[in-house]
C-alpha cells in the first residue's frame, strides 16, 4: 500500500511539475561504506562482548550453584534445599533482568552513535539533491524496497561519496 501511495504521489507531482527531476540513492551502500559508521558499529560491538562477559560470568555462578545444590541434595536438609532453590531462582531471573537491561542499553548506546552519522549523510545527499536541481530523492536500497524500478533517473551515489569524501 506504502509504494502505490508512493508512486502515486510522483505521478501526481511530476504531472503538477514538468520541471521536476526524480533521483535515487542507494543509502545502506553509502552508510556502509562512512567511515563514522564503521567505527559506530565498532564501539557497539565493544560494548556488546562486555555484556555478554558479564552475563557468562553470572551464568557461571548459577550453574556451580545448581551443580552445588545437586551434589549437596542427599545431605541437606529440604529446607536448606528449598532456599538454594529460591536463591537460584533469584539469581537466574537477576540474570534475565540484566540481560534486558544490557539489550536496551545497546539498543540507546546504538542510537546516540548511529543518529549522528545517518544526520551527515542526509545533510550530503540535501546538499547534492540541491546541487542537481533534484526535486526528489528516493532511497534504492533493498532493504527499504522503495524503488522497484530504477533504469534511467539520477542516481546521486557517486555524487554524495564524493560529497562526503571533503
Amino acid at each position: 500500500m506504502k509504494k502505490i501511495a508512493l508512486i502515486a504521489a510522483l505521478v501526481l507531482a511530476s504531472a503538477a511539475s514538468a520541471q521536476s527531476i526524480v533521483a535515487h540513492v542507494n543509502v545502506d551502500s553509502l552508510l556502509v561504506q562512512m567511515p563514522e559508521y564503521k567505527q559506530a558499529q565498532e564501539a557497539l560491538q565493544a560494548e556488546q562482548a562486555k555484556f555478554e562477559s558479564e552475563a557468562k560470568e553470572m551464568n557461571a555462578e548459577l550453574e556451580k550453584g545448581a551443580q552445588a545444590l545437586q551434589a549437596n541434595a542427599a545431605t541437606w536438609t529440604e529446607l536448606r534445599q528449598r532456599q538454594e532453590q529460591t536463591r537460584l531462582q533469584e539469581m537466574y531471573n537477576n540474570i534475565q533482568e540484566y540481560m534486558q537491561g544490557a539489550q536496551g542499553q545497546l539498543q540507546q548506546k546504538e542510537i546516540e552513535l548511529i543518529t549522528p552519522v545517518l544526520e551527515k549523510l542526509q545533510n550530503a545527499i540535501n546538499a547534492v539533491a540541491e546541487a542537481k536541481k533534484v526535486s526528489y530523492v528516493l532511497d534504492a536500497s533493498q532493504s527499504k524496497g522503495q524503488v522497484i524500478f530504477a533504469k534511467g533517473g539520477m542516481n546521486l551515489g557517486a555524487d554524495v561519496r564524493a560529497y562526503l569524501a571533503k
